[in-house]
């Protein structure tokens, strides 16, 4: 255990102080750390209310460690999302995108980060032209968590300063790229009602269940180390009815047991970067590949599974290949591996972690089960008609329930809807 795991384990243990204490201790003889020391330190003087200590202590980071451009993004995100402070917050993800002479693809750059923050916050303070200098470098490089809803802004952008064709450049691929996505098809039609745009209904298995009601729940961002089943029970309380089944994205819970691993600490072994290279790199523009092939998620699988599993599973996983087969690998690797999330996959401000799975998603959804009178389940779903029920209580019927989130209604953007209630599902 490391001395930021042995502060966690404090903190959790409501030592507070401690934890500070520790980490300060370790800071002092180790300043260049790449521990996630600084990061940690920050959060617990923020929960303590000591903002000021909480912005000394990144910035003191900033200054021992310049190499480390992750440390740009963190103080901008402690002064936007913690602090509200979106003038500061903008001019610290400006000067780390200044230290890039060129644009950079990879999601293991900082990079894709500071323009996913400087976009939104120019386009929500009607900057037009701060924020159409940054989503062109933004789109540039197609990236996977250029989202449905930033088509939508920039093209919003582009209109309101006249660009007419090219906000329709913008609307065409956006509607090709997010398909079924209502709102953007809507906005392109309402601009442009005499174009045809390639819109099409999501097709899912869940179309055979028209009685079923299924009911997003919008939450407030929901932090590492939150009270999952509080939020649980309040925010479905006025909602929920005996017989719903109440599911819960499974990076969410996650999240709120601190799973998540920021990529600047995590160093690939020799093994991870090995076998990361055998994963399948299919990659679309605007979509993302495999998380596993990225090493630093294939680092986080080993410590989940352990060396010897997944060793036999790259070993399964290309007997597999030979025979035509595919998910072998995840078979013998265990659903740890397979539920393994890499950058950019969540929303901000946890976008450049790699998150594991719940430690264990059957307990979790008995629990909410006894807090909230419903069935439960934990959720992993993508776009392309596919949900896996990774845990759920006694009373669920897994593969149902499945058919039923195919067409993932709780998305995988930013909708901010990591709770969905699943009504009058029979069976």
């Amino acid at each position: 255990m490391n001395i930021v795991e042995k502060a966690r384990v404090l903190k959790n243990e409501g030592k507070i102080d401690e934890a500070i204490a520790l980490l300060e201790n370790f800071i002092k003889e180790n300043k260049k750390e790449r521990l996630g020391a600084h990061k940690l330190l920050s959060d617990l003087y923020l929960k303590k209310g000591e903002s000021k200590k909480a912005i000394e202590t990144l910035r003191s980071a900033l200054k021992h460690n310049p190499g480390n451009k992750w440390l740009y993004l963190m103080l901008g995100d402690l002064f936007y999302f913690d602090l509200k402070d979106s003038e500061n917050a903008k001019k610290v993800y400006k000067e780390g995108l200044s230290t890039f002479t060129h644009p950079v693809k990879t999601t293991m750059s900082p990079y894709r980060y500071f323009l996913k923050r400087l976009t939104t916050i120019f386009y929500d303070e009607n900057n037009l032209n701060e924020a159409e200098k940054y989503y062109e470098l933004f789109i540039a490089l197609e990236p996977s968590d250029f989202y449905a809803s930033d088509f939508l802004k920039y093209a919003d952008v582009l209109l309101k300063l006249g660009k007419k064709n090219k906000a329709k450049e913008i609307l065409t691929l956006g509607i090709k790229t997010h398909p079924g996505y209502k709102k953007l098809y809507d906005f392109a039609k309402a601009n442009f009602p005499e174009e045809e745009f390639p819109y099409r209904e999501k097709k899912a298995r869940a179309n055979k269940y028209p009685d079923v009601e299924k009911i997003p729940i919008k939450t407030p961002l929901i932090r590492e180390g939150d009270d999952l089943y509080a939020i649980v029970d309040k925010y479905t309380k006025d909602i929920r009815k005996p017989g719903d089944i109440i599911t819960v994205s499974s990076c969410v819970a996650a999240m709120c047991e601190e799973r998540s691993v920021t990529v600047d600490t995590i160093f690939p072994s020799k093994l991870a970067k090995f076998l990361s290279r055998f994963v399948s790199h299919k990659d679309v523009p605007f979509g993302g590949a495999a998380p596993l092939v990225n090493p630093a998620a294939m680092e986080i699988a080993i410590r989940e599974s352990g060396v010897f599993r997944i060793m036999l599973a790259a070993i399964a996983g290309a007997i597999g290949k030979v025979l035509h087969k595919s998910g072998w690998f995840y078979m013998v690797a265990g659903a740890q591996a397979a539920l393994i999330d890499d950058p950019p996959a969540a929303i901000p401000p946890f976008d450049y972690a790699v998150i594991p799975g719940p430690k264990d998603s059957f307990a979790v959804s008995e629990k909410i089960k006894e807090i909230t009178g419903c069935e439960a389940a934990i959720i992993d779903a993508n776009d392309i008609g596919n949900a896996w029920a990774v845990g759920y209580s006694s009373g669920v019927n897994k593969k149902l329930l499945e058919d039923v989130l195919s067409d993932n209604p709780a998305g995988n953007e930013d909708q901010q809807t990591p709770i969905v209630i699943v009504r009058n599902l029979k069976g």
